[in-house]
């Protein structure tokens, strides 16, 4: 039995992938920002590029907000998702410059980046992971 509310349904897949593409994309912008015109350095530019990013986030969330509580974990998953791909490209670019023996750019602004962004949004994450297991949601959701 189907107890979605009429004219709302669950947000499919392809929208979920187009959400990730356009995270991986504005990313992809951002890290070629820092590497190509910032000289591997992360400025205030690279910042503003970011919460582009960011907004964009925002938007799908607040633009697909009935759609995705319809679907078990679509939220969380989209959480998931942005966090892996922001912090990891961040991880990734900060390693390729320290396998590349170029470690010392890796400055306090690069270590907040790093360090701070990763751990204030994984106590986020970790809040909205336990949110999720003690709502029990999914037991209630129709396959």
């Amino acid at each position: 039995m189907d107890t979605r509310p009429a004219g709302i349904s669950k947000i499919p897949n392809k929208q979920l992938l187009r959400y990730t593409l356009v995270i991986a994309g504005g990313v992809l912008v951002v890290q070629l920002y820092i590497a190509l015109i910032a000289h591997n350095s992360v400025d205030v530019w690279s910042m503003l590029l970011l919460s582009l990013v960011a907004l964009y986030m925002a938007w799908f969330l607040w633009w697909q907000r009935r759609a995705l509580r319809q679907r078990a974990y679509a939220g969380y998953l989209l959480h998931v998702l942005t966090y892996l791909i922001v912090n990891g490209s961040y991880w990734l670019h900060a390693g390729l410059l320290f396998a590349s023996g170029n470690g010392n750019l890796v400055d306090a602004a690069w270590q907040s980046a790093l360090f701070g962004m990763s751990l204030i949004w994984g106590a986020g994450l970790l809040l909205h992971t336990l949110g999720t297991l003690l709502s029990k949601g999914y037991e209630d959701v129709n396959a």
